[in-house]
């Protein structure tokens, strides 16, 4: 089992809500570049959180602000590399759909529904990845 690992949940639901807006313009504009980078910033949190820099820079502004009240989370850290690994499976397959020209609408939809997906994860603190991580530890531990 997987250790369990405290977050500052101030700074998860920041980049979140950067990288949604993100992807969100990306769609309003059509720019798959910015589909790409969004990606590219979820797969380096799955490497690692020092590697996640939105998180690190708004916890590091937010330290040296004198009444900032951590908000501590207690998650599983597998469910933070799956959460994170799903979300820039999603991102990245829609870039190289848009890129090759394959599926352009689709891969457009796609973009749009996670990014609408992590804004909700950021404002209402409904991750639906993370529920599928508790669904799919709950059916393969039977």
């Amino acid at each position: 089992m997987n250790q369990c690992q405290i977050y500052d949940n101030r700074s998860l639901n920041f980049f979140r809500a950067v990288c949604g807006f993100l992807a969100l313009i990306a769609f309003l504009i059509q720019n798959e570049w910015l589909v790409l980078i969004t990606g590219l910033l979820f797969l380096l949190g799955v490497f690692s959180m020092k590697l996640n820099f939105i998180y690190q820079l708004h916890r590091l502004i937010s330290n040296k602000i004198g009444n900032y009240v951590f908000e501590p989370i207690q998650k599983d850290s597998g469910e933070i590399k799956f959460v994170y690994g799903f979300t820039a499976v999603c991102f990245l397959t829609s870039f190289f759909l848009i890129y090759y020209g394959k599926y352009v609408d689709i891969a457009w939809g796609l973009d749009l529904l996670v990014a609408f997906l992590t804004l909700l994860a950021s404002f209402a603190n409904l991750c639906l990845a993370s529920l599928m991580y508790v669904m799919f530890k709950k059916v393969l531990a039977k």
